[in-house]
């Protein structure tokens, strides 16, 4: 399963890369792209897209949610 939670993260930073590090996804879309169950989307945002990491998650659930990711620019001193 770590290929699979591999291949979404590098999906979902290659998008944050063009969208100049903000993006809005829908979970249920994300799944269907790549034929898994949405909990898995979940995961993956949960543990690769952290504050720690650089990245703020926000989400709203319902028929018209969304999950926006944001990178942060930090400084490193």
């Amino acid at each position: 399963m770590s290929i699979l939670s591999d291949t979404i993260e590098n999906f979902i930073k290659n998008l944050i890369g063009e969208y100049e590090g903000r993006i809005e996804l829908q979970r249920n879309e994300l799944a269907q792209h790549f034929n898994c169950a949405p909990s898995q989307i979940n995961y993956v945002l949960a543990t690769r897209f952290t504050p720690d990491r650089g990245y703020i998650i926000e989400s709203r659930r319902g028929g018209g949610g969304y999950i926006r990711v944001v990178r942060l620019n930090v400084d490193e001193s």
